[in-house]
């Protein structure tokens, strides 16, 4: 009897887990031709008012051996955000190549939180006021020229450049949120919830966005071709070996 109750708990729980909108599945990838695929679209970060923030959480099985991309386009030189060669930068470059931000991130293989916000508040011809957060906390960083001109930034696939091209993504990526608003310390700090996923599609103590989000991948399906963007419109087709994975943060 009790190993059948310690069965349905566990059931529950993760059902109440599933429902909450903090997933169940995570997003692998092994770095050599894997991605997700969807419609390319622009967001917009080179005008003046431009804001725009994203969220994710990245486990990365090596570190120092390629520059893993979060999210680029087929272009391997701009249009994406990823961590350097280093494995200790997170860098995001727009539409117009040496237009960049990065910050200083920890070169291992746990599980972290990842935010970038770029809030183009500044006037025309003057560089975006950028802020890099990691578990919860602000890293020193720096902006080359992100945001001077009007460069957006236009990307079609998470993991990988589209076409599978190199420095994919060897690892966990989970949770990928986009938002038109800039997410401030308290929101990012409840987000990162001491490591604990939250549901961010809805409002709760300081974090007050989930009406901000405009795309967001939450991997809810746990098997299949199809990764849901369950906000938006950019639903994405899995290429390569890239699948769904249980370990999540």
């Amino acid at each position: 009897m009790l190993g059948i109750g310690a069965s349905l708990s566990t059931s529950v729980s993760a059902a109440m887990v599933e429902a909450s909108g903090a997933s169940s599945y995570s997003m692998s990838f092994d770095g050599s031709g894997d991605y997700l695929s969807f419609t390319e679209t622009t967001f917009a970060i080179g005008d003046n008012g431009d804001k725009f923030s994203i969220s994710f959480w990245a486990k990365r099985d090596t570190t120092g051996t390629n520059a893993d991309f979060v999210m680029s386009n087929v272009n391997g030189y701009k249009r994406k955000i990823n961590f350097n060669s280093a494995g200790d930068r997170l860098q995001i470059e727009g539409d117009e190549n040496g237009q960049e931000a990065e910050g200083t991130v920890t070169a291992n293989t746990n599980w972290h939180h990842y935010v970038v916000t770029i809030n183009n508040n500044n006037g025309t011809g003057t560089a975006a006021t950028i802020a890099i957060y990691e578990d919860g906390s602000a890293v020193s960083s720096t902006n080359t020229n992100l945001g001077v001109a009007a460069q957006d930034l236009t990307v079609n696939s998470i993991g990988s450049p589209s076409g599978g091209g190199a420095n994919g993504f060897d690892g966990l990526l989970y949770q990928i949120a986009i938002y038109n608003e800039i997410l401030d310390a308290d929101a990012v700090s409840a987000i990162y919830n001491s490591g604990t996923p939250i549901d961010i599609t809805a409002d709760s103590g300081n974090y007050d966005n989930s009406g901000d989000l405009t795309n967001l991948w939450n991997f809810t399906e746990g098997s299949g071709s199809t990764a849901a963007d369950s906000v938006g419109s950019l639903n994405a087709t899995l290429n390569g070996d890239a699948a769904f994975s249980s370990t999540t943060p």
